[in-house]
């Protein structure tokens, strides 16, 4: 936080435009890494087997509280957006309430390299992270063309997981992390379609 200690009129307008350019529109997320750390990688950007893992050690990028950035459209100023991120919980038609949930949703990501899958006519929503230990740590990886899926806990009716909803992925020019946000279970739907 900020305080200001506002004396003239002046002082007030620059405290208000200071403001101005603080506030960003977006969502908060808690990251959390799900299972163990990914292999080192090498200056090269290719796996350094010969660096130990380290997992059970707490890293800050383990688990990050941040903004996606979530940016209006340019013709009508609403951000649009075309799939939701996940409940933790499988409704139940017999329950007459719905189970109380996080203010900020708790998104799981699992450090296991894999494709990022897009297809041609179906929409996917893709939010840039705030800069965080998190995107630091993938931006230092030097790995563009692979992703970690995300994940909320008890989303899926069988499983404790749940199943993928999107991914998080550095920019092919490494100056930015975005998150992917997908239909659920993505990586059955798209083959199907």
């Amino acid at each position: 936080g900020r305080s200001y200690c506002v004396r003239t009129q002046r002082m007030l307008n620059q405290c208000l435009e200071s403001l101005v350019q603080k506030v960003q529109s977006g969502v908060v997320i808690n990251f959390e890494k799900s299972g163990p750390d990914p292999a080192p990688v090498g200056e090269d950007g290719l796996v350094d087997s010969s660096r130990p893992i380290n997992s059970f050690a707490s890293q800050p990028w383990h688990s990050c509280h941040k903004l996606i950035y979530v940016r209006p459209n340019p013709k009508t100023g609403v951000p649009v957006g075309h799939w939701p991120i996940p409940e933790s919980f499988w409704p139940d038609q017999n329950s007459p309430t719905l189970p109380p949930r996080t203010a900020h949703p708790i998104v799981r990501f699992s450090c296991v390299d894999c494709e990022p899958m897009v297809i041609d006519k179906l929409p996917f929503d893709k939010y840039e992270l705030e800069p965080s230990p998190l995107t630091q740590y993938i931006l230092e990886r030097k790995s563009p063309h692979t992703c970690w899926q995300v994940f909320v806990s008890s989303s899926g009716k069988y499983s404790e997981l749940g199943h993928p909803f999107g991914y998080l992925k550095a920019s092919t020019t490494l100056t930015c992390v975005n998150l992917f946000v997908m239909p659920y279970n993505y990586p059955v739907l798209l083959p199907l379609l």
